[in-house]
């Protein structure tokens, strides 16, 4: 196996790969194989070949990427030799628009999120900040990826890179969807506050929570899914940061048989987007400062219409000579401006805490 995977690199028969750590689990697992852009999405081919999907907030202004597997790995030893043979395909690109969001561009973007609040237009929207990191050699990307996993256990972590989307890292703990062809899972996630005892759940982070949670159940509805388990809200940690967490699980069968459509309508999720979804996105779009890309996306491995997708939160895109990082937080008609970004710089601590340490 590892000739193929050493022939594969130096003959130059591979673009792209991915690194990947599941939550909870203890084993790296490499995909090394060729890029396709998704023009339209996950599709049924798609879902029925074996890779890695990457996925952006909106295909309408970014296409997602495929990565079909030619060599994989479910327990790939980082080696030295390892790290030396994957290096070169550990290519950055050169920053071009995006740009750091300093606190007053942040001020200005809350006070129109927040008057779309008061006016009724959206119950709750997602601001996100985009923040300049440190450069991060190629030959470093594997340490700082081993690093985050190390870090934070609970998380789905990755380390991507792609002609199509860049090199890109994360650490997030929040499941979008997962269906191993006899059991389907997702999850509700919202409300954040400091990950120490001092901090407890006030009504802000409840009922941001319960909109998410209500949010899922009524997509679970729509696609007539019977027989659900639900579990939560629950507190789950996520590096300097807690979530609440509402588990769903229920089989493939109790779904009205369009799998992807159930994916697409809970993609993008409240915890990204907001609601009403349609009009909470609009205002993202009109808002922002940056394009997200493949921040508040999704990702996740294929395998034979088997697959566990994780949304793209706490995450970096990787150029040639800085990163940019991408934090957001959902505002509420109760949200202030100063604990919002104060929120932001805290999550962003989950990276930039391992990244001073490489």
């Amino acid at each position: 196996m590892r000739r193929e995977l050493e022939h594969l690199i130096q003959s130059k028969q591979a673009n792209s790969l991915v690194l990947y750590r599941m939550p909870y689990g203890k084993d790296y697992k490499l995909i090394v194989g060729n890029s396709e852009e998704l023009t339209f999405g996950v599709d049924e081919h798609v879902a029925g070949c074996n890779g890695f999907v990457f996925e952006p907030f909106d295909n309408e202004q970014v296409k997602g990427v495929f990565i079909s597997e030619v060599y994989g790995d479910e327990n790939i030893q980082l080696t030295d030799d390892v790290r030396v043979l994957l290096s070169p395909l550990f290519l950055t690109q050169e920053m071009n628009t995006d740009v750091d969001c300093n606190y007053e561009a942040y001020k200005a973007q809350f006070e129109l999120m927040h008057n779309a609040i008061a006016d009724e237009s959206v119950d709750k929207v997602i601001l996100s900040r985009t923040m300049i990191g440190p450069h991060i050699e190629g030959c470093r990307v594997i340490e700082f990826f081993e690093n985050l996993a190390n870090k934070y256990p609970h998380a789905f972590v990755y380390a991507i890179n792609t002609p199509e989307s860049g090199m890109w890292i994360g650490a997030g703990p929040e499941l979008l969807l997962k269906n191993d062809r006899v059991k389907m899972s997702t999850v509700s996630l919202a409300g954040t506050l400091p990950n120490d005892s001092k901090h407890t759940w006030g009504n802000k982070e409840l009922d941001e929570q319960q909109l998410v949670t209500e949010y899922v159940e009524d997509v679970l509805l729509k696609h007539r899914v019977a027989g659900i388990q639900e579990v939560g809200p629950e507190t789950i940690p996520a590096g300097q940061v807690k979530h609440l967490c509402t588990t769903f699980n229920f089989k493939s069968e109790e779904v009205n048989g369009n799998h992807l459509g159930l994916l697409y309508d809970l993609h993008p999720t409240p915890a990204v987007c907001g609601m009403p979804k349609e009009k909470a996105h609009q205002l993202i779009v009109e808002t922002e400062g940056h394009e997200r890309a493949f921040y508040s996306g999704f990702l996740g491995p294929v395998k034979e219409r088997r697959y566990e997708f994780y949304v793209n939160i706490r995450c970096l895109k990787v150029y040639d000579n800085s990163s940019v990082l991408y934090v957001g937080g959902g505002l509420t008609k109760d949200s202030e401006v100063k604990k919002e970004w104060e929120e932001t710089e805290l999550k962003a601590l989950t990276l930039l805490s391992v990244l001073r340490n490489i």
